[in-house]
C-alpha cells in the first residue's frame, strides 16, 4: 500500500513538473525601461514631496477640523518641531521650492522682505516651510505653481459643466452615504492623532504609500459612481485637471538635472502628483523617511 501511495505522489509530482513553465527571471528582471530610457544625456531631477496639512486651518475642503484639534504652528513647542522638519529636508539640499499658490509677484515681495527682516513669518505652511527652508539654503526665491483647472475655465459658458456638481445620480446612495461615513471617521481620528504627533511624524505619516493611496481614494468612493459618465467626467476636468497643470507648471520652470525641487502642497495633491514624478524618467522621487534614516517602510504601508 505504500509502495502505491509513493508511485501516486510521484506522478502528481511529475505532472507539475510538467506543467511548470521555465521562466528566467534575472533576465526578465534585467529588461527595465530606465536601462534605455535614463542612460542619454539627461540625468533624472530629484525631488521631494512634501504634502502638508493647512497650518491655517482655512477648512476650505470638504472635512472640516474641529477648532480643539487645531496646532498651533507659533508656539515655541511647534517652532522647535518646524526647525527639527527642516533639518531633515536640508539634508535633501533643495535648490528650487515649489508652493500651493499662484501669487508668484506676491511672493516674490514677501521673501525678499523676510530675506531683508522686515517680515515675520506667519501661520500658513508656505511661510512656516517654505520660506524658512528657502532661505536657509540661501535660495533667491520660491515657485507659485498652484493652477486652476478646466471645470472652473468653462462652467459659466458650458452648461454640462456646471450641471455636472448637482444633477449627477449615483448608483449607489447607500454605498456612497457608507464610504463617506466612513472616510469622515478616518479624518477625525487623524486629527486626533495629528495632534499628538510631532510635525515630523506628521508629515513622515501623510507621506507614507499607504496613506496617500486611500486620500486619493476618497474621490473614487462618494460622489464618483455614478449614472452616465458625471463622476468621472467632473472629477477628471476638476481634480485631475488641477494636478496635471500643476505638474505642467513645473516642468514650465525647466528644472534639470542638477537641480533637487521641493514641492510643497496639500496631501491631497500628492496622489496625482506622485504618479506623475514617479512616471516620468525626467524625475527621481526621494522619500522623505529616507532622510531620516534608512528603514523600510512597515509591512502593509510599503
Amino acid at each position: 500500500m505504500k509502495s502505491y501511495y509513493a508511485s501516486l505522489l510521484a506522478l502528481f509530482l511529475l505532472a507539475g513538473t510538467a506543467g511548470a513553465q521555465k521562466i528566467n527571471w534575472k533576465k526578465l528582471d534585467a529588461l527595465q525601461p530606465d536601462s534605455v530610457l535614463r542612460t542619454g544625456e539627461r540625468p533624472p531631477t530629484k525631488v521631494l514631496l512634501l504634502g502638508t496639512f493647512h497650518f491655517n486651518y482655512p477648512n476650505l475642503d470638504g472635512h472640516k477640523t474641529d477648532s480643539s484639534k487645531f496646532i498651533d504652528v507659533l508656539s515655541p513647542v511647534r517652532q522647535r518641531e518646524l526647525e527639527e522638519l527642516a533639518g531633515v529636508i536640508a539634508r535633501f539640499r533643495p535648490t528650487r521650492i515649489y508652493i500651493e499658490s499662484s501669487r508668484q509677484a506676491y511672493h516674490d515681495s514677501l521673501f525678499a522682505a523676510y530675506r531683508a527682516g522686515r517680515y515675520t513669518l506667519g501661520r500658513n505652511e508656505i511661510y512656516q516651510v517654505g520660506y524658512r527652508v528657502a532661505r536657509q539654503h540661501n535660495l533667491p526665491g520660491v515657485y507659485a505653481v498652484d493652477a486652476g483647472n478646466l471645470m472652473m475655465d468653462y462652467r459659466k459658458s458650458i452648461r454640462k459643466i456646471d450641471s455636472l456638481w448637482n444633477y449627477n445620480v449615483p448608483v449607489d446612495t447607500l454605498r456612497d452615504r457608507y464610504w463617506g461615513a466612513r472616510y469622515k471617521a478616518y479624518y477625525t481620528a487623524g486629527d486626533s492623532v495629528q495632534a499628538t504627533l510631532t510635525l515630523l511624524e506628521n508629515f513622515l505619516v501623510m507621506a507614507q504609500p499607504a496613506v496617500l493611496r486611500r486620500m486619493h481614494g476618497a474621490y473614487l468612493t462618494s460622489g464618483f459612481n455614478t449614472q452616465g459618465t458625471d463622476g468621472p467626467d467632473l472629477l477628471s476636468i476638476w481634480w485631475y485637471n488641477r494636478n496635471l497643470r500643476i505638474f505642467n507648471r513645473i516642468l514650465q520652470t525647466k528644472p534639470t538635472g542638477e537641480d533637487r525641487i521641493l514641492v510643497l502642497f496639500g496631501n491631497g495633491h500628492m496622489p496625482i502628483l506622485k504618479h506623475c514624478f514617479e512616471s516620468s524618467p525626467e524625475f527621481e522621487v526621494v522619500e522623505l523617511r529616507a532622510l531620516t534614516h534608512p528603514r523600510p517602510f512597515p509591512k502593509g504601508r510599503e
